[in-house]
């Protein structure tokens, strides 16, 4: 084995020089925008979307029990996995056509504590995420009841989505009153 005399120490931090004078760049970090994640669903005319944890679970209309002496958008409740759940009519509520059940109506069950409440929709359109940044609009003024509950929007490929709040109609005098 040679010898070469020189310092161990030194040929190192040639080495490390050497390194990092011919190193790729690290990759540029890219700020991701931030998402808004929704319940997208179809009421009436309308298409809107809720916040995903106002929504404990999306399941097709169960067959549920009417209750005598109560508005007419109280379809009635029903035993879903062991929880009894009030169904409501929510295009009715708003005084539209009530919902008809085929194979698209769908029951959004409210996260509301203290709350076991389905909202009959005429269709579920699956999950939105939205940028935050782009995609956020301000609300135009519609003439519709439902615009109560609407707390801003979200304009996609000139489709506008209302962001509706759940938690906002379950604090609605009237969303309470269910007696006839």
């Amino acid at each position: 084995m040679a010898r070469t005399g020189q310092d161990p120490l030194a040929l190192l931090r040639k080495i490390q020089r050497d390194s990092i004078a011919t190193a790729p760049g690290l990759p540029q970090e890219i700020q991701a925008a931030a998402l808004w994640s929704g319940v997208a669903f179809r009421l009436a005319d309308l298409r809107l979307v809720t916040p995903l944890d106002e929504v404990l679970e999306v399941l097709p209309c169960p067959e549920y029990t009417t209750v005598p002496g109560t508005k007419s958008w109280v379809k009635g409740v029903a035993n879903v996995r062991g929880n009894l759940i009030t169904i409501m009519d929510l295009a009715e509520y708003f005084g539209k056509p009530p919902v008809f059940l085929d194979e698209r109506a769908r029951l959004l069950v409210m996260n509301v504590p203290g709350l076991h409440t389905g909202l009959l929709v005429h269709e579920v359109l699956g999950l939105r995420h939205f940028d935050e940044e782009a995609e956020r609009q301000q609300l135009p003024d519609l003439d519709d009841p439902v615009m109560m509950h609407v707390k801003g929007a979200f304009v996609r490929d000139d489709v506008l989505w209302g962001v509706f709040d759940m938690k906002s109609l379950a604090e609605s005098a009237t969303f309470k009153h269910v007696a006839s």
